[in-house]
């Protein structure tokens, strides 16, 4: 139960250097008229990178080389969530009128419980050790 914990708090460290870097990137790029959609995609996938690195060593403890599917799935759950966030993001921006950086932090909140439990069933287990349980 503890390691569970322990696990969870890495995660969150990781997560908040992550979304340190995204909302940067964002920030940057918006104060640069770029688009809303194309500026989302940009710096979730800068903290992307960074959240592989550094959860795959540190949070999860992955020894060796990552193996394709690991990367594949890795991917393919941040994926989900840049498809979920950028939905959100839209909702809360377009439709709903929330400012567009309170906007990104409503949908950054939304995108870490789906990268815990993704990257912790899916990404950074062996096969046998997928379950569905945080």
């Amino acid at each position: 139960m503890i390691n569970k914990w322990i696990s969870f708090i890495k995660f969150a460290l990781v997560g908040a250097v992550n979304t340190s870097i995204d909302f940067i990137v964002y920030a940057l790029l918006s104060w640069c008229s770029v688009n809303y959609i194309f500026a989302q995609c940009i710096s979730y996938s800068a903290g992307v990178l960074n959240s592989y690195i550094m959860n795959r060593k540190w949070t999860f403890e992955q020894k060796g080389k990552g193996s394709k599917r690991e990367l594949f799935t890795f991917i393919s759950v941040n994926l989900v969530t840049l498809i979920i966030s950028s939905f959100l993001l839209t909702i809360f921006y377009k439709w709903l009128g929330i400012s567009l950086l309170i906007s990104k932090l409503l949908v950054t909140s939304v995108g870490v419980g789906i990268n815990y439990i993704g990257k912790k069933q899916f990404v950074f287990t062996k096969l046998k050790e997928r379950r569905i349980s945080v």
